[in-house]
């Protein structure tokens, strides 16, 4: 079942809006996923940047004193790409988010 361009069948995305910019995070949100109706996948982080705007983290786990090990992990960069889109969609959809504009740093 391996193919250069697979694709995923995410049949739902649920946002959950959760702001945390005022305490000094980088997390607006966060998102599940249902895929072909039969696996959700739940813990997803949308982040927001300065310089590259919103992106997503998968689920991780803490794992030896700071470090930490992801629990998800989309083998192929298509299917990374896809989950990405369709969260950051809905995100934008819901909250109707646009990008910052840039501050002067007085350049």
């Amino acid at each position: 079942m391996s193919s250069e361009h697979e694709t995923l069948s995410i049949t739902a995305v649920r946002v959950y809006p959760f702001d945390t910019r005022e305490t000094g995070g980088r997390t607006v949100a966060y998102a599940e996923i249902e895929i072909a109706g039969a696996l959700l996948l739940r813990g997803i982080r949308i982040l927001e940047s300065e310089k590259q705007g919103l992106f997503v983290g998968f689920p991780s786990q803490r794992a030896r004193r700071e470090r930490f090990v992801d629990l998800v992990v989309p083998l192929n960069r298509d299917v990374q790409k896809q989950i990405r889109e369709a969260v950051v969609e809905e995100y934008k959809r819901m909250t109707g988010w646009e990008p910052s504009p840039k501050k002067d740093r007085g350049e």
